[in-house]
């Protein structure tokens, strides 16, 4: 999986006066940035390097938070 297909999310926090980006399928990853886009940069370099990492190790990559619902749609 590419690391563009997960889901990120970036908020500013007032307290360290700094956005902060999160990505679902990596919850203990997250990167600070002035900007934004710059905290999705960053944290985007990081996941793929993590699911590089993963896939070389032959440890298998999350799947992405909306696939994980599942389910049958039985009706």
């Amino acid at each position: 999986m590419s690391a563009v297909e997960y889901t990120y999310e970036a908020t500013w926090s007032q307290e360290e006066r700094t956005f902060i980006a999160r990505v679902k399928e990596f919850p203990a990853l997250e990167a600070r940035a002035p900007s934004r886009g710059g905290a999705l940069r960053a944290l985007k370099s990081v996941v793929y390097a993590v699911a590089k990492e993963m896939a070389e190790s032959g440890a298998g990559a999350p799947e992405r938070a909306d696939a994980k619902k599942g389910g049958s749609d039985a009706g």
